[in-house]
């Protein structure tokens, strides 16, 4: 017996604004929480973002030729606190945090959007997190 191939499509909701084009609700977020990091980012303390979906990146670090390192850095942080909710049952993550010696990582994901803050240990990482949060 032949296997049936399922094809699924992905579809977008739409905002629809008086005299504007519509504009998908992941387009949207993702440029509300641009924004809003781009407020953050001013701050003192906070040392950049890097926030990603499918279909855009920006990026703002304080040391732009650590892009790499900061971009695997927080891949791992995110795999293997996935594979530690797997094994505990957890559900899935929505936040994430890590503290060094000088400077701690807040990852968000908020929809399919992936966040990425680093900023000082001194900064309220609760604070910073409400002020991004739609």
């Amino acid at each position: 017996m032949a296997n049936k191939k399922q094809i699924a499509q992905k579809t977008e909701s739409l905002v629809v604004v008086e005299n504007q084009p519509a504009v998908p609700i992941e387009v949207s977020l993702f440029k509300n929480l641009s924004e809003n990091l781009k407020k953050i980012r001013s701050l003192e303390g906070i040392l950049g973002y890097i926030i990603r979906n499918g279909i855009s990146a920006e990026i703002d670090l304080q040391e732009p030729e650590k892009l790499v390192e900061y971009a695997i850095f927080t891949s791992q942080i995110v795999d293997s606190s996935q594979e530690l909710a797997e094994l505990f049952t957890l559900g899935g993550l929505k936040t994430m945090l890590v503290e060094g010696a000088e400077f701690k990582v807040l990852i968000l994901i908020i929809n399919e959007n992936k966040i990425n803050i680093f900023m000082k240990n001194n900064i309220d990482h609760i604070k910073i997190a409400e002020k991004i949060s739609p």
